[in-house]
């Protein structure tokens, strides 16, 4: 039989140890208890708390006598003193202290350092936790994985708890968020911001753009730039309805949809009776419009004619994206506006601006303000105003009243009034005191519609003021090249006015740059490599005040340093790419030479390049490129440059070195937006063409297609032929009278995602309204006429009704023929035997039309009445 377990408590436990080594206590002893002073218990530690001897004799506790959970209230704790016979007892209150460190999964990323630990909860004995601060060791992120580290709570007050904990290690991923884009149209550049988190060293984020929304396609890409967990980026791109998203390694953001315009008129408005502006919404190329003040024929006409604005004076605005157009007399009255299509360019992409038609209606009701009186360099006083005054000088000087110390007379030799028509100056007489104020008043001013100027007078305060009296001086001069010189002077000069002389030969050809500082001349004669003297006179500025002729000896150095290739690049114009290879300085591409190459075709062949040439290689717009119009097919090419393929503006016309340069071309992407062709109505169906193959869903969508004061006027469309001419058919009925109406085409799109710009335009509509019975009668035994609303087309009568008799479902033989313009005579086979139960119903074979080919809406059966 097995020995049953013995459980003894802690306390008979503690009480057995103790008497194996101290003798009995006698009853007498025994009852003898000495009262220790009390304590309290401190972080848990029971032992700090217990004394250790007494009078000299360790003390044996039994420590079961104190529940350690039990907080805040006394306790006693007894034992006894080692072979004393003394009981002793000490009153102990425990405090509240840490049992334990309970910290939730902790997870962290691989690479980044572990952070957020110093914070964790820990239990305590009243059965609470509280988040403290602990230290803690061994928590690495190296690797991913799982693995152990240990936590440390240590408080004077509540005790120190150590804890091994198992922790993760993950892989960390790139974060992109809130993602967000702008389009610069005037520059075609999309920028795109975003926040990213978790990029770690090597790793990068790039911008990919789908031409056309074609993720199919070659992408566009482009490194971002992420600084303290922001990402910039910038591209320019070409002109279409593109989509992008931002990548790193397999991190993609959501794609987005946005759209760089191509080059078009934005607006046409009048902005006085002499000032017609064209907006565009980009920079465009003075020289496509403009030559020598003067709008470039066949680019813009009014009326149908191009002669009322090729007559005008024209000029640009600063940024290059406002085109006015100065009336010969004024503009009055509505013009029909247009300009030609693929005439003028613009400067960041040298694509072409679209037609664009509208109507302008030229009426000026504004009046002219007084903007204020300013003073040129030579003192004479400005006045301007917000648009052209129809003013000579000779008026002008007839309605000036000047009064003030003294009499002062102003005759129209004194007075110049500016080109524009917006300004005029006065030269100040020598009879107006010095620095005194006098005040000119002006009486009747008026623009060229016959406003007067706002205020009327004008008046202002005018001070005849010594305002320049220094001459200008010459800071600098050096030699670019043999034969062009750059003369750097103190102030503004005048242009046409500075002369330089080498030898015996004085040049006067020259530019100022937008400081008006500094004159380039060229070609200089006589200026040739090595040390030369070079004179410079005749210079005015602003004042009219003259440069003292000066003298400097210079080195001449003639440019021998070829333009260097600094990079390349490709483009996409339209359906067309060009390889754009840019240089460290101004040049001029040599056409003459051939760019020769391979490429490596989807087969995986390599193939070779036709040599391309002439006309397909020109000088970009910044002058610092070279522009190569490339095949169509995609492919990894190699192509080579070969020497001269640029040259610099130096009398040397230094030539580029060969070269080889690699790219990649993908599947061609046509940009060019598709333009309506012709528009025309033919019955109920109208026949809208386009100058290429447009999408059946945007195409055939009816809402693209609109007519003024007609609410969804077709009802259905199809392709006819093929997919550039599109059959719409209108509802019955919707055109109620014939005249010229506005028509408009819009979002119509290629399959490559380039979208029309709105099309608004002219039609003479027919109405189409069918033609209805509106009644039959018997004229004879033989004859019954209809008729219809309308007039109709003779050529379409012809079996186009039945009459039946009775309950016969056998119609009576007859023919038919027009009777004036909207009857119809139906001259039956055999007499009629009755006038009893006649009815008309439409022929199956009806086609009968009116006039416009509209077909008359007539089912039947009517009651032919006598």
């Amino acid at each position: 039989m097995a020995k049953k377990k013995q459980f003894v408590t802690a306390a008979a436990a503690f009480a057995v140890a103790a008497s194996a080594v101290a003798p009995a206590i006698t009853a007498d002893a025994a009852s003898t208890t000495v009262q220790l002073s009390s304590d309290y218990v401190r972080g848990g530690d029971l032992d700090a708390a217990l004394d250790k001897e007494y009078k000299g004799s360790e003390i044996y506790w039994y420590k079961s006598s104190v529940d350690m959970n039990k907080l805040g209230v006394f306790q006693t704790a007894k034992g006894f003193v080692k072979g004393q016979g003394i009981r002793v007892e000490k009153k102990l209150r425990v405090l509240n202290h840490a049992q334990d460190i309970q910290p939730e999964e902790i997870v962290l990323e691989e690479g980044v350092p572990a952070s957020g630990l110093r914070i964790q909860p820990v239990l305590f004995a009243d059965g609470v936790k509280y988040n403290k601060v602990v230290t803690y060791a061994g928590f690495s992120t190296e690797k991913a994985g799982e693995f152990e580290g240990t936590f440390t709570y240590s408080n004077k007050a509540f005790g120190v708890v150590t804890k091994t904990v198992k922790y993760k290690v993950v892989k960390s991923e790139v974060e992109i968020s809130n993602v967000s884009s702008s389009v610069d149209q005037a520059a075609e550049v999309l920028s795109v911001t975003a926040d990213v988190k978790n990029l770690k060293d090597g790793e990068k984020v790039e911008l990919v753009v789908y031409p056309g929304k074609d993720m199919s396609a070659t992408p566009i890409k482009a490194d971002a730039t992420v600084k303290d967990g922001k990402l910039t980026v910038s591209k320019k791109l070409p002109a279409g309805t593109h989509s992008f998203q931002l990548v790193s390694g397999e991190v993609k953001s959501s794609v987005e949809n946005f759209t760089i315009e191509a080059p078009m008129v934005k607006d046409v408005k009048l902005n006085n009776a002499k000032e017609l502006v064209i907006t565009f919404n980009k920079e465009i190329k003075k020289d496509s419009v403009i030559t020598s003040d003067a709008l470039i024929a066949g680019i813009i006409s009014l009326n149908s004619s191009d002669a009322a604005a090729s007559s005008s004076k024209a000029y640009l605005s600063n940024d290059g994206k406002s085109l006015t157009l100065v009336a010969t007399t004024t503009w009055n009255g509505s013009y029909a506006f247009e300009v030609a299509k693929d005439k003028v360019e613009a400067v960041v992409s040298g694509q072409k601006v679209e037609e664009y038609k509208a109507f302008v209606s030229a009426e000026d009701v504004v009046r002219p303000t007084f903007s204020g009186v300013t003073y040129e360099a030579n003192g004479a006083a400005k006045f301007t105003f917000s648009e052209p005054l129809d003013e000579t000088a000779a008026t002008i000087a007839s309605k000036l009243v000047v009064t003030g110390p003294t009499s002062v007379s102003i005759t129209a030799s004194d007075i110049s009034v500016a080109a524009d028509g917006k300004s005029f100056t006065v030269t100040l007489p020598a009879a107006m005191t010095k620095d005194v104020a006098y005040t000119f008043a002006f009486t009747g001013l008026k623009d060229f519609a016959g406003n007067l100027s706002m205020p009327n007078p004008v008046t202002a305060t005018v001070v005849n003021s010594v305002r320049d009296t220094v001459k200008p001086t010459v800071t600098n001069v050096v030699a670019l090249d043999a034969g062009k010189l750059q003369v750097t002077f103190s102030e503004k000069i005048r242009p046409n006015t500075a002369v330089v002389t080498v030898g015996a030969a004085a040049s006067s050809t020259y530019t100022l740059d937008s400081t008006g500082t500094v004159a380039t001349f060229s070609p200089v004669t006589n200026l040739t490599a090595g040390v030369q003297s070079v004179t410079i006179s005749g210079a005015l500025d602003l004042a009219g005040l003259e440069l003292d002729s000066v003298t400097r000896v210079i080195q001449v150095v003639a440019d021998n340093a070829a333009p260097v290739y600094v990079n390349h690049s490709v483009e996409t114009v339209g359906s067309d790419r060009f390889l754009v290879v840019n240089y460290n300085e101004e040049i001029t591409a040599n056409a003459g030479v051939s760019v020769t190459g391979t490429y490596v075709d989807s087969n995986n062949i390599t193939q070779s390049v036709t040599a391309i040439t002439g006309a397909d290689i020109t000088t970009g717009s910044d002058k610092k490129s070279v522009r190569v119009k490339l095949p169509a097919t995609a492919g990894a090419y190699t192509l080579s440059l070969p020497a001269n393929l640029a040259r610099d503006t130096s009398a040397q016309t230094n030539g580029s070195a060969a070269r080889s340069v690699t790219f990649t071309l993908g599947a061609a992407v046509d940009s060019t937006k598709p333009v309506v062709s012709t528009f025309a109505q033919t019955g109920n169906k109208v026949t809208v063409t386009f100058d290429r193959v447009v999408t059946a869903a945007t195409a055939l969508n009816v809402a693209n297609y609109s007519i003024d004061g007609i609410s969804s006027p077709f009802e259905s469309a199809i392709f006819k032929g093929d997919a550039q001419t599109v059959e719409l058919t209108l509802k019955n009925d919707v055109i109620t009278t014939d005249g010229v109406r506005n028509y408009t085409v819009s979002n119509v799109a290629t399959s490559a995602g380039a979208v029309m710009a709105p099309k608004t335009g002219t039609y003479n509509f027919k109405e189409n309204v069918r033609p209805t019975v509106l009644g039959a009668k018997v004229l004879s035994s033989t004859e019954i006429e209809v008729t219809l609303s309308e007039a109709l087309d003779s050529t379409k009568v012809g079996t186009d009704f039945d009459v039946f008799q009775g309950a016969s479902t056998t119609a009576l033989t007859d023919s038919e023929a027009i009777s004036g313009t909207n009857k119809v005579i139906i001259t039956l086979a055999d007499p009629l035997t009755t006038l009893n139960g006649l009815t008309l119903k439409a022929a199956s074979s009806i086609d009968l039309t009116d006039v416009n080919g509209n077909q008359v809406n007539f089912v039947g059966p009517i009651t032919v009445t006598n």
